[in-house]
């Protein structure tokens, strides 16, 4: 809880001066003060795109000049101006924590807050007496959970404490678990409008609580932990702090870094948790490998009918302590898919999660190569691995949230990927050992049904045809939002049979939305193969082997699902 004071109120000692120049803000410089990232493409029931943050969180801002010196604020309810600086978002004046020429820490107002700021402006303004910065553009997220840490860096040991069965609390740390079946307290900032919440400025109620509007969900180790909170809300006594009390499950991984998120309509960045049965010193379990080669022709077209087309191979060998092989999706004909969400928000360097070297890893298939497959930063919405499925309805992709990681890629000439027998084969390196791995890709399809730049009525049956496939493959069918991706969100998916030709999408109970949310999506189209024919091989260096799958996707740009 120290450090999350000193991050909350920037103890900062000394006096600094700055030029009397207009206050900049930095690009990318309105951040959650827990994570010190924002969320971009939020969640919501309205396509958004950009930074957005959530009312009551306590955010920071960084740039220069944006202060004339170092002062935190002394009194309660939080001053509206320090050392003569002042914080507008979309024109209500922001209670403000610390301020310093390069950093403020404030509060996001409530929808309720009506004080007058310094800028009618849309977005964040600072003040001074040189002037105002220009806008900075921010949109409100339901929520925009950062967990604190003990560091104040955002990426590393939760701000967790344990709760031991007497009501005694001590932090989380290696030295001091938490067992599996315990409770603990996690303290972020970012959940969005509680019940009861105070006015902005002033510290939650602790008689009665400022309880959460939205309901979170842990997750451990990128999976989920109980489906529903002991508690969440405005910590008592703080202002802008979140809490959030919890039952470990009896399951959880342990270890000494087991990552740890909050979920909600968005994820948080993942900070980390010492877990051990019986509490005390932590270790961590042995690390497992596993490899994963994916195939894929993706073809986009647009709404005024542009078609570009990508073909890639991509080769992830992945680490990392306690790791358990992917489960295999089971598709069911008419059946749906679950609800998907692609990470996007900022991710963490997590100890003990690494990519393995395989040496050189070279490609070939009918037409080109071989050629090698260079490596390249794994990028954060890159949904490589298995899913994590928790809560029924929706699936989180692990390996997004964790920095630092990489995969080989090669890019291949424009139909290259095509029904045949394609090869990878790897030299062999530091930590896996020489393999080769053929697949035999199935045909593609070709969508026959008018999509791109279309109308959809959301609430009547909707029935897309295709030509092609081959009839071991399965064809899924799903909205994404926002459109032109990277997706955060993807609705359920519909799922048919390639050798089907067709899919009748019906929502006979005129409940919207039948794909998600309603507006303009792109409109995705997969082809992949029967999980049960996917080819696996191993290498030394894989404890958990690896497979090798295709897909062909075909996104349908500007499609409108309305009433």
């Amino acid at each position: 809880m120290v450090a999350l004071k000193r991050a909350l109120v920037g103890l900062l000692a000394g006096t600094i001066t700055a030029w009397p120049q207009k206050p900049a803000i930095s690009p990318g410089g309105v951040v959650n003060a827990a994570s010190f990232t924002a969320v971009t493409n939020p969640a919501t029931t309205t396509a958004l795109s950009g930074p957005a943050l959530a009312p009551g969180s306590i955010a920071s801002i960084f740039g220069m000049n944006l202060a004339t010196s170092r002062q935190t604020a002394a009194t309660v309810p939080l001053p509206r101006q320090l050392a003569g600086t002042s914080v507008s978002v979309d024109g209500i004046a922001a209670p403000l924590f610390y301020v310093s020429p390069t950093q403020i820490n404030f509060q996001i107002p409530s929808p309720l807050d009506t004080t007058p700021g310094i800028s009618t402006a849309p977005g964040v303004v600072v003040g001074t007496a040189a002037g105002l910065s220009d806008p900075y553009a921010l949109q409100s997220a339901a929520d925009a959970n950062g967990v604190f840490t003990r560091n104040g860096s955002g990426c590393s040991q939760a701000d967790v404490l344990n709760v031991d069965a007497d009501g005694s609390v001590s932090p989380n740390s290696p030295a001091n678990s938490a067992s599996p079946g315990d409770f603990i307290s996690i303290y972020g900032t970012g959940a969005g409008i509680a019940f009861n919440a105070p006015p902005d400025g002033v510290p939650a109620p602790s008689q009665p609580l400022a309880t959460a509007s939205t309901v979170p969900v842990p997750l451990y180790d990128f999976a989920a932990g109980s489906s529903s909170p002991y508690w969440a809300g405005r910590a008592p006594g703080l202002i802008g702090v979140d809490q959030f009390n919890f039952v470990l499950p009896s399951t959880v991984r342990e270890g000494c870094a087991v990552p740890l998120q909050i979920l909600a309509e968005n994820i948080s960045q993942p900070a980390t948790i010492s877990i051990a049965r019986g509490g005390g010193p932590c270790v961590d379990p042995p690390q497992a490998g596993f490899g994963q080669i994916i195939w894929e022709e993706t073809v986009t077209t647009s709404a005024t009918s542009m078609v570009t087309e990508s073909d890639t191979v991509t080769g992830s060998f992945q680490a990392s302590p306690g790791r358990k092989p992917p489960v295999p999706p089971v598709y069911t004909k008419g059946g749906q898919t679950p609800i998907a969400r692609i990470y996007v928000g900022g991710a963490c360097p997590v100890p003990g999660y690494r990519s393995l070297g395989a040496g050189t890893l070279t490609v070939k298939g009918p037409g080109f190569g071989p050629a090698d497959a260079p490596v390249v930063p794994l990028q954060s919405y890159t949904e490589l691995d298995s899913p994590a499925v928790f809560n029924g309805p929706v699936t989180v992709y692990p390996t997004a949230q964790v920095s630092g990681l990489t995969v080989y890629q090669a890019v291949l000439p424009s139909g290259a990927i095509n029904a045949g027998s394609f090869t990878v084969a790897a030299s062999g390196g530091a930590d896996v050992g020489a393999f080769q791995s053929t697949v035999q890709i199935g045909s593609p399809i070709k969508v026959t049904t008018p999509l791109a730049g279309s109308v959809i009525q959301a609430g009547a049956p909707f029935t897309l045809t295709w030509t092609g496939g081959d009839p071991n493959s399965w064809v899924i069918v799903t909205a994404a939002d926002p459109p032109g991706g990277p997706y955060m969100y993807y609705a359920n998916g519909f799922v048919a049979r390639a050798s089907d030709g067709s899919l009748t999408i019906d929502n006979p109970t005129g409940l919207p939305p039948t794909f998600g949310a309603l507006g303009l999506v792109d409109m995705v189209v997969q082809v992949i193969p029967d999980p049960s024919k996917v080819p696996v091989f191993s290498a030394p260096g894989l404890s958990l082997g690896g497979q090798s799958l295709w897909r062909y996707t075909y996104i349908f740009q500007g499609v409108t699902l309305q009433d």
